[in-house]
């Protein structure tokens, strides 16, 4: 079977190239999707498979839900296809070695183990919290690709989790099989975290779980899962720390409830037991941390990359963002050379605007002459999302509502190239630029509930950050990055302050206040957070600072009536942008985060939502001034000058520069 189907082509698309290896989905092959001219990974199922009616059904059923979740460390699930007389799983090629041909090359030490381990664990994470375990990892399964990166593979069969034992889909032996899965009982995360370590064991000693080569027949590799104590992994490893040994067996115990139950507790013990930093442990192989992994990287044939008609992608978000951007409509023959001249001559001025952002005068002009629109706000386009690129603050990003909901917008500090960047079934808030300006994290509920999102400028994806942990709201990255604050309302309980890893991982609360809190802000220096509380009047709150592990909290306002739900820092660190008045007649105050002194800038308008530009010279926030119209406007950071910058029939509203 294994080359039975080399050389042929399913379904006039999938053209299959060479068999790679068995795993526990099936027999894996390397195939070309012809139609879109990219490798992908076509699994053979077993011809039990094929033929069982039930069998089908289950594995169709769930591949809606498994072709949503998208995480930079999982391999992209593409589906499940059938012919009269097979049944494969296809998903993302990851070209290059598998855990197995690390295994075959050397024992690797404690930290090129934790260089796997974190990649691993973060992409099991994004998949339990899509309420799924993955159940049937192997070496096989878990890739590093060109740019040194672990995928793990095969989400094809993932078990929803709470429903019964899953199907076994072929002979696999059960070599990474929990004792739980084994005996057909209930299933929780603890059932991947014991597969993950059977993997880290083989490859930290050479051997099996057992101190040597697995054993030949199904009933002793049950029999040594359910019964056998495995070697400690020092006594075949002597660089290994005695500390990491022995997590690695907690890991292993045969009990899920006495085992580390979560990625997060893993890789934490694995880290601690290493005396490593987790944010020293990089996403991607060195010769320092992963000198095996480096050796056989270095000799590895990669695939030539595909044609440039290929590998050029002209199309906003296509693909990934497909979902999310409405198709472009076929136009006659007759129009195709002045659309590809039109294209052209947008691509030359988007490289501009690019390169050489807009500028904003040291004195803004107030005259009609201001470069600002006042009364024009280009339509939303779909043009591919340009990344930022000033360092200055070139474009400001912001809640647009459009139709039934609210989405992301961008724009040009001139008031030009208003960019729609979302186009979602849902509603879309708190828009912030990691530290980079590589992407984008916001809050939306196109899940049920508020989580935190991230859109990747670079891979054109959209990645979950966080799942059902709240309702969230008013995100604020760490200065370096690593670290997201945000106000979280769980069940009916206030509001409170809960932080996360960027990566999603360990999210968790911070701060229980005796109100509601609705907003949070990083301080420039990274050493506190503001934090906006209601004290006792609705919809009115006090301005807090507090230092960023919860402790020493200082209110700073003092005497200020109607503040309202926003804050942001000045970039030095020495200011809070607000707004506070009576209800329907707010105005923006600057805050001395010291002395709590406070200077109004606005005056009449119900302004809002105020934000600091990178260098402090401006400031940008919307206003209800015309026509009760949420609109965006720019005023000099002493409160001068205010020009109107976004003019449309529906609020534009919270917005914040790009860094």
């Amino acid at each position: 079977m294994s080359s039975s189907l080399a050389g042929k082509t399913l379904l006039n698309q999938y053209k299959v190239e060479e068999f790679i290896t068995s795993t526990p989905l099936g027999e894996l092959y390397r195939a070309t999707d012809e139609r879109r001219g990219k490798p992908i990974a076509l699994t053979l199922l077993a011809k039990s498979i094929a033929e069982n009616v039930e069998a089908v059904k289950q594995l169709e059923a769930k591949a809606g839900r498994l072709q949503s979740i998208s995480h930079p460390h999982l391999a992209k699930y593409i589906g499940f296809q059938q012919t009269p007389t097979l049944a494969f799983l296809i998903e993302e090629w990851a070209d290059g070695p598998s855990l197995k041909d690390i295994r075959r090359r050397n024992t690797i030490g404690a930290e090129e183990a934790l260089f796997y381990a974190k990649s691993a664990c973060a992409a099991l994470d994004a998949l339990h919290k899509k309420d799924f375990l993955h159940l049937h990892l192997a070496p096989e399964l878990i890739r590093i690709d060109q740019r040194g990166e672990v995928v793990v593979c095969g989400i094809g069969n993932a078990h929803p989790i709470g429903e019964e034992a899953p199907r076994r889909l072929n002979r696999y032996p059960l070599l990474y099989a929990s004792p739980e899965q084994i005996q057909n009982q209930p299933l929780n995360p603890a059932a991947d975290i014991y597969a993950l370590a059977v993997i880290l064991y083989e490859i930290l000693t050479g051997t099996w779980i057992n101190g040597r080569q697995p054993p030949k027949t199904s009933d002793a590799i049950r029999k040594a899962h359910i019964e056998g104590t495995p070697p400690p992994p020092r006594s075949l490893n002597k660089r290994l720390p005695d500390h990491f040994s022995r997590m690695i067996l907690w890991a292993l115990r045969k009990d899920p409830d006495d085992r580390l139950k979560t990625t997060t507790e893993l890789l934490t013990s694995l880290a601690l037991a290493a005396q490593v930093s987790l944010d020293d442990v990089p996403l991607r192989a060195t010769p320092q941390v992963a000198p095996v992994t480096q050796v056989l990287l270095d000799d590895w044939n990669f695939l030539p990359p595909p044609p440039p008609s290929v590998a050029q992608d002209t199309l906003p978000l296509e693909d990934r963002l497909a979902t999310l951007t409405p198709q472009k409509k076929k136009r006659p023959r007759a129009a195709v050379l002045p659309v590809l001249l039109l294209l052209l001559l947008s691509g030359l001025l988007a490289l501009f605007w690019s390169i050489r952002p807009a500028e904003i005068p040291a004195d803004l002009p107030v005259n009609i002459a201001t470069p600002f629109s006042v009364d024009f706000t280009p339509p939303p386009t779909f043009t591919p999302i340009p990344r930022p690129t000033d360092p200055h603050g070139g474009r400001i990003v912001f809640t647009c509502t459009r139709g039934d909901f609210h989405q992301l917008c961008m724009i040009h500090r001139d008031g030009t190239g208003l960019i729609q960047m979302t186009d979602m079934q849902a509603s879309n808030y708190y828009p912030r630029f990691t530290p980079d300006g590589g992407s984008l994290l916001f809050a939306s509920n196109r899940n049920g509930s508020f989580d935190l999102y991230l859109l990747d400028f670079a891979n054109r994806d959209i990645l979950q950050i966080t799942n059902r942990v709240g309702n969230i709201i008013s995100p604020d990255f760490s200065p370096d990055g690593r670290q997201i604050v945000f106000a979280n309302r769980v069940g009916d309980n206030p509001a409170a302050i809960w932080m996360v890893n960027a990566d999603g991982l360990n999210p968790r609360l911070i701060f229980t206040g005796t109100g509601d809190i609705v907003a949070t802000a990083w301080s420039p220096d990274g050493e506190k957070i503001a934090y906006a509380m209601s004290v006792g009047v609705p919809q009115e709150y006090e301005i807090f600072v507090m230092d960023t592990n919860g402790r020493n909290h200082q209110r700073i306002t003092q005497g200020l009536r109607g503040i309202g739900g926003s804050i942001d820092w000045s970039p030095d660190g020495s200011h809070l942008l607000i707004h506070a008045g009576p209800f329907g007649d707010k105005d923006i105050f600057r805050l001395d985060a010291s002395t709590g002194d406070y200077v109004q800038l606005t005056s009449g308008g119900n302004n809002a939502g105020a934000s600091y530009s990178p260098d402090g010279r401006y400031i940008v926030f919307n206003s209800l001034r015309n026509d009760d119209q949420a609109d965006l406007y720019i005023m000099r950071a002493d409160g001068t000058n205010e020009v109107q910058l976004t003019n449309h029939p529906e609020p534009d509203w919270g917005a914040r520069w790009v860094d």
